[in-house]
């Protein structure tokens, strides 16, 4: 069950970072999407906290608090530069 949520966790995490290393590096140019690096995360971020929590109140492991902290700074990040494209520098 730990595993479970963890990796849920982890993968909600690690979809929005590829987008928006994609969206830094030009890796594949995705000109349909170009939106979506800075809404995943805003979208994906919170429903990964809460696996983080819901893994941290079953087990407490290096892990689950590894979960918490990326999925919080990547959310933080996004919402930092969500709001700087909306309110300007």
């Amino acid at each position: 069950m730990l595993r479970n949520w963890l990796i849920g966790s982890c993968t909600l995490c690690l979809v929005p970072l590829i987008f928006i290393v994609n969206f830094l590096f030009t890796i594949i140019p995705l000109e349909k999407i170009q939106g979506l690096p800075i809404f995943f995360p805003i979208v994906f971020c919170p429903i990964g906290l809460f696996f983080a929590l819901k893994a941290h109140k079953i087990q407490k492991s290096a892990g689950t608090s590894y979960a918490f902290s990326v999925n919080l700074a990547l959310f933080l990040f996004t919402y930092i530069m969500f709001g700087t494209l909306i309110f300007g520098p």
